[in-house]
Formats: structure tokens, C-alpha cells, sequence
């Protein structure tokens, strides 16, 4: 008898059915709290993405333009930014100023809305126009220009930094300026900074400045782009120096033309030498000198202040005793080098006082004014301008030591300019004439001292405020 083998049976593709079963919960079906579950879970991220952003920080952005552009934006107090800019305030009233120098502070409450369902995808957005009005629209270039002028001292722009357009920019926020005599003002501030224009960028600022003030702001037309080249080329040519100062600043090409060409020849203006009698006033004795024949005289120390007038000088103001220096640096008036002397001729009463800060020559000069006799008229001792300086030693030798003028130091002094333009551009440091050399020119910042730096006051007329 033959046993037949039980074929086993074929198993399903894909190993065994094992199935897996959910149980009712509470005699709740699987089917039921799965998409009670499912719905949980789509409400859950429904609601953090689309209601929980608004109502955990409910407000809009505010979009804050103003004309011109450039003012701080301070919320509640706090400066955020400058415009133009998209800030986010919250739901409320808040209190906003915008703030631009030499400009009426724009102010306004301003009612912050919000956004409770998709403020996360789609927030709530505002814009807010503000013109500001100018109270004084030269005083907006006034501090352009000074802006202008401390860049100067930064040299030209490389790809790490840029110099920014201050001067035309100031002019653009100034606008139109419809008095006369307002413009003029303007125009002077424009000439006193040209002297400070010693790279390309400063250049470009420049011309751009001229050309928005002939123009009230706006773009240049042709017929007032010919007339502001005109004044260009007029100012140029009555400028002593400009010739060499365009050499200078110009691309390779033009410069070359510039400096091969008849104007530089010239540019080379003379000095009359002056003449007149010796005078003797507290105790120095002073030099007649007049910035040309038919100038008035004016008069000069013969020599720098020596240590022993120095003496006198501390006897009479004794907070400027170096035993204050703390003091004294707190005031902002000198550093740590005042009255140092490097060991140079140290304890002699006739060697020239160095280690002096423009600050403490300002200072001597005003203790001078004391000691005028009531005959003084309208005279008073101060320190020099430039060209007060170089009408003395343009034709011999200065003195031995680095000597304040009383001038904010500009790099281009042959640009003629106001004085009250001058005084108002200012400079981050003072101008240094002297060293044996009467065309050595330098500065320093007015409270630094240094053991080469000392002073010579001249004795001239009083100059109207």
C-alpha cells in the first residue's frame, strides 16, 4: 500500500495575514474617536498657525515714510529706526515722533489695530506719511556741512566703507529757499566746504550740493545747469589753488590736462612783505605784520610763549595747574600729556611752554585781555588766523615748535571763505602751523597735547560778533 503525502497548503504572498484589531473604547468604535482624533490634531495646527500668533501678539506693521526721509522713528519714547522702515507695533494706542534734525518734530497718536485669524501669513499692514516742516532750513545745511567736513578727515571711500552724501543730502532736506539772504548764507556754507573737499566722493557731494541749491532741491534743468557751471568755473578761477587742488583730486586724465595747462602757472599768489614800528604790550614783545601794503597792521609775539610767562599765566588761573589734570581731562579741555615737555630744555624759564591743548592757548589769550591797559581800544590778544600767521613767516623762519592758530583746520585753506561760514562747518581738529618750516601745516583734536605743541598770540583788532 502506498501513502500519498498531504500537500501543504500555499502561503499568501507576503508572509502570514496578521491583521491587527482596535478596540472599542468606552463602547466607542475605532472609526469614531480615530477621526474625532484626526480632527483634533487639524484643529491643533489650524489654530497655532492661524489664530494663536494673533491673539498672542495682536498689531500690524506700520509702514513710516517721511519727506524728506531719514527721521527717527521713536514709539512710545523709544527710537525703533529711520524711514523709511516697516515696523511692527502692537494693538493700542501708541504715541510716534519723528524726529529729523533741524526739522519741526512730527508728532501723532496713532491707533495700532490687530489681526486675530491668519495675521501670521497675512499681518495687518499700514502706512504712514509724515512731511516734516524745516523751522530753519539753513540750519539743515549748517549741520550737513559740518557732517560733510568731519568725513573729510576719514580719506577717500574704499570697499570696507563708504562716505555718505551729507552736504547734498542737506541741501535736498533744506528745499527751496526763497529769501535772498537766506541763499546767500547758504551759498557760503557751500564755499566754506569746498575746503574740506580732499577726495572724489567729497567732490561728487559737492557738485551735487551746488547743484540742488541753484535748483531748490529738485533735479537741474539745462538752463540752470549751465548757469551753476558758470558760477563753478567763476568760483574756480578767482580761487587761488584751485588749479593744484583739481591736479589733485581729479581721475589721471583731466588732472593731467589741469596740471600741464596755463591756469596752474597761474595760481601761484605773492606776499607783499608789511612794514611798520615794533610795540611792546604785558610784558611780550610784539611785531608789527599786515596782510598786505594797504592792510591793517596787527601784531605778533616775537617768540612762543615761554615756560616762565607760562608761570605767571598759572599763578594768575591755577585750575590749569597740571596738579588739576584730572580735572581738566574731565572738562574735556586736555589729555594726559598736558604740559609735558618731553625732557626738552626741561626747567628752563626762556624755552618755549609745550604740552599745551588749543583749549589752554585759548585760555592764555583770554588772561592776556585782562592785562590790557584801558588804552586797548578795540584790541585783544588771540591766537592767530592762518592767514595772520603767514603774513608773518611766509618769508622767514617760524618758530621751533608746533604753534595753534585759532582756525578749525581745513585741508584746502586757499579756497576763500565767510568767517561765520567757517565758524559754523567747524572741524574735528585744530588747525597747527610752525616747526622751522613756515609751510608746515597740521592739527591735532583742541584737547590734545603734545611736547612739540605750544603758542604764539597775536595782538589784533577785535572782531565783530
Amino acid at each position: 500500500m502506498r501513502f500519498m503525502r498531504r500537500k501543504p497548503e500555499t502561503e499568501k504572498p507576503g508572509g502570514p495575514d496578521d491583521r491587527v484589531q482596535l478596540r472599542s473604547v468606552l463602547g466607542i468604535r475605532p472609526g469614531v474617536y480615530l477621526s474625532f482624533i484626526y480632527a483634533l490634531i487639524l484643529f491643533a495646527v489650524f489654530f497655532f498657525l492661524c489664530v494663536f500668533p494673533g491673539l498672542s501678539r495682536p498689531g500690524s506693521l506700520v509702514f513710516f515714510r517721511t519727506e524728506p526721509w531719514g527721521a527717527a522713528i521713536r514709539v512710545d519714547g523709544v527710537t525703533r529706526g529711520a524711514a523709511p522702515e516697516e515696523l511692527f507695533l502692537d494693538r493700542g494706542l501708541h504715541t510716534v515722533e519723528l524726529v529729523l534734525p533741524g526739522f519741526e518734530t512730527g508728532s501723532l497718536e496713532l491707533d495700532v489695530p490687530g489681526r486675530t485669524v491668519f495675521s501670521l501669513f497675512f499681518p495687518r499692514r499700514l502706512e504712514l506719511r509724515q512731511v516734516l516742516a524745516a523751522a530753519d532750513p539753513v540750519s539743515v545745511i549748517r549741520e550737513a556741512a559740518a557732517d560733510f567736513a568731519a568725513w573729510s578727515f576719514t580719506g577717500e571711500a574704499t570697499a570696507s566703507y563708504q562716505i555718505p552724501l551729507s552736504l547734498s543730502e542737506g541741501v535736498y532736506r533744506a528745499g527751496p529757499l526763497p529769501d535772498e539772504s537766506r541763499r546767500a548764507e547758504a551759498e557760503e556754507l557751500i564755499r566754506a566746504a569746498a575746503r574740506f573737499t580732499v577726495t572724489r566722493s567729497s567732490l561728487r557731494d559737492l557738485g551735487r550740493a551746488k547743484l540742488l541749491l541753484d535748483n531748490g532741491g529738485l533735479a537741474p534743468s539745462a538752463l540752470s545747469l549751465s548757469r551753476s557751471a558758470a558760477d563753478i568755473v567763476s568760483w574756480l578761477s578767482s580761487s587761488p589753488g584751485s588749479a593744484a587742488w583739481l591736479g589733485e583730486i581729479l581721475p589721471p586724465e583731466p588732472a593731467a590736462l589741469v596740471r600741464n595747462s596755463a591756469w596752474t602757472d597761474g595760481q601761484s599768489p605773492g606776499r607783499e612783505s608789511p612794514a611798520a614800528p615794533p610795540r611792546e604790550i604785558a610784558g611780550l614783545r610784539f611785531l608789527p605784520a599786515a596782510l598786505s601794503r594797504n592792510s591793517p597792521v596787527f601784531y605778533y609775539a616775537e617768540d612762543p610763549v615761554n615756560a616762565g610767562t607760562w608761570e605767571a599765566f598759572l599763578e594768575a588761573r591755577p585750575e590749569w595747574r597740571a596738579e588739576n589734570l584730572e580735572a581738566l581731562r574731565e572738562q574735556g579741555l586736555v589729555n594726559g600729556d598736558y604740559l609735558e615737555t618731553g625732557g626738552l630744555r626741561e626747567g628752563d624759564p626762556s624755552a618755549p611752554q609745550t604740552g599745551v591743548s588749543w583749549y589752554a592757548a585759548e585760555a592764555f589769550c583770554r588772561w592776556l585781555n585782562t592785562r590790557l591797559p584801558p588804552d586797548a581800544g578795540d584790541w585783544e590778544f588771540r591766537l592767530p588766523r592762518e592767514n595772520e600767521w603767514e603774513a608773518c613767516f611766509a618769508a622767514g623762519t617760524a618758530g621751533p615748535v608746533w604753534e595753534w592758530c585759532a582756525d578749525p583746520y581745513v585741508p584746502l585753506p586757499s579756497f576763500p571763505a565767510e568767517l561765520r561760514a567757517v565758524e559754523a562747518l567747524s572741524s574735528p581738529e585744530r588747525l597747527l602751523r610752525g616747526v622751522h618750516r613756515p609751510d608746515s601745516r597740521g592739527s591735532l583734536p583742541p584737547d590734545l597735547c603734545s611736547p612739540f605743541t605750544g603758542l604764539r598770540p597775536f595782538f589784533v583788532p577785535r572782531e565783530s560778533p
